[in-house]
């Protein structure tokens, strides 16, 4: 894989290394180890429309009403909007790893995301069907070969019986 080094400031080629204190990249150009961390750093949540805002503290204060959940979901149509959504249950579920309204919406976001994304995806075309007269040409060429394999058996079976 290509990274970018951050001893040599240079992209190269990189192996991944299991060290005893934690996983390691290796940089082709200058041979230095650079440490993974073991979790990516946290991003800040992108702020939330003034509106999505107010619905969200809506929310808080309903918090185990399931309803309430299903109706702030429903305002979010786009990826986009999912993933701000989503952003603020990871931030719950941060603080309360446990909470099972957070990880039920969490899960709804992800299954509505998963079938947007697969809508984007390209299409193709049916295949037109073959022409009626092709399909029948095949049928009778392959007829014809299976007579033809018939009558060679045919004959090769008599031409061994007068020759006894």
């Amino acid at each position: 894989m290509k990274v970018l080094c951050e001893a040599c400031g240079g992209l190269a080629e990189a192996r991944l290394l299991g060290r005893p204190g934690g996983a390691v990249l290796l940089c082709s150009s200058c041979g230095k180890e650079t440490p993974i961390p073991a979790e990516p750093p946290a991003r800040e949540a992108a702020p939330l429309p003034a509106d999505e805002e107010a619905a969200f503290g809506e929310l808080r204060g309903r918090w185990d009403d399931e309803e309430a959940h299903r109706a702030f979901l429903s305002r979010f149509t786009d990826l986009e909007g999912l993933a701000r959504a989503g952003a603020r249950y990871r931030e719950v579920l941060a603080a309360r790893p446990g909470d099972g309204p957070a990880g039920r919406a969490r899960d709804e976001i992800l299954r509505r995301a998963t079938a947007l994304g697969l809508g984007e995806l390209p299409r193709t075309g049916v295949r037109p069907e073959a022409p009626r007269a092709l399909k029948w040409g095949a049928v009778a060429l392959l007829a014809g070969a299976l007579l033809g394999a018939a009558v060679w058996v045919a004959y090769t079976v008599a031409s061994v019986g007068a020759m006894r």
